[in-house]
């Protein structure tokens, strides 16, 4: 496996809410000449948890224990060392037109994240594997373009909670702007009148006001980081997991 490609935009760093973007040369999914449903996701570069999730991160180091005849303890021997899965939960709302088109955007992005590019596509061609996402936030040795494959979504839609109207179209020139909110603020903080669009024409979809996600990550580190850049006395003093500083992918 080549090395994902890296993505080293410092903004990204700036803030340090959890987002899971994709590769920088992507041409698909919020990427593409058409983005659809997920065009409120081209601004912020991917999707931006609005609250900080729970990570769960498991580090593990594998030994065999061998039973010589006539002893009372096992001789342990190392075998090999692993990043399991990493495992999130995260809390989404909606409470205006805007926060309901990105939340929307955010399911449709995760769920196809899962799917590999089949049948009708053709760059990437089909038979390419899900793509890569990639993970930055909480600082600089956290998370900081740490490449993932989501191997598992889940949401519910709840029956306790209120739903707000989406906008979201399938048209390549859906936007993330607010729909039934007319203008800016003026000067005093007087709004101005509200201004109704006509929605006839329009895919109406309902989301809920508050929504909890989960998602099954499998941490991704290639062959050839593993082989030529990796050294536990580098990664001891933190260097290896400043991905966009190293023009490369964090190492998990």
């Amino acid at each position: 496996m080549t090395d994902p490609v890296p993505q080293t935009d410092d903004v990204r760093l700036a803030d340090w809410r959890v987002r899971m973007s994709l590769a920088s040369t992507a041409n698909y999914l919020y990427k593409a000449d058409r983005a659809g449903i997920m065009a409120p996701l081209v601004k912020t570069d991917g999707v931006v948890f609005p609250y900080t999730p729970t990570i769960n991160t498991s580090y593990i180091a594998n030994y065999d224990g061998v039973l010589p005849t006539h002893t009372n303890y096992r001789i342990q021997q190392y075998m090999n060392s692993a990043v399991e899965q990493v495992n999130i939960t995260a809390d989404f709302t909606a409470q205006d037109t805007f926060e309901a088109n990105y939340l929307l955007a955010s399911i449709h992005f995760f769920k196809a994240m899962t799917k590999m590019f089949y049948g009708q596509d053709e760059n990437p061609t089909n038979g390419t594997p899900p793509p890569l996402g990639f993970f930055f936030g909480l600082g600089a040795f956290q998370l900081d373009n740490h490449p993932v494959v989501i191997t598992n979504f889940s949401y519910n839609l709840p029956n306790n909670v209120d739903y707000i109207r989406a906008t979201n179209t399938d048209d390549a020139s859906s936007t993330s702007n607010l729909n039934l909110i007319g203008g800016q603020l003026q000067p005093g903080g007087n709004r101005p009148p509200a201004t109704f669009i006509d929605t006839a024409d329009q895919a109406i979809t309902y989301v809920p006001t508050k929504i909890t996600i989960t998602l099954t990550c499998v941490p991704v580190v290639s062959r050839n980081t593993i082989s030529n850049d990796f050294s536990v006395k580098e990664y001891a003093t933190g260097k290896l997991l400043r991905g966009s500083q190293n023009n490369k992918p964090g190492v998990w």
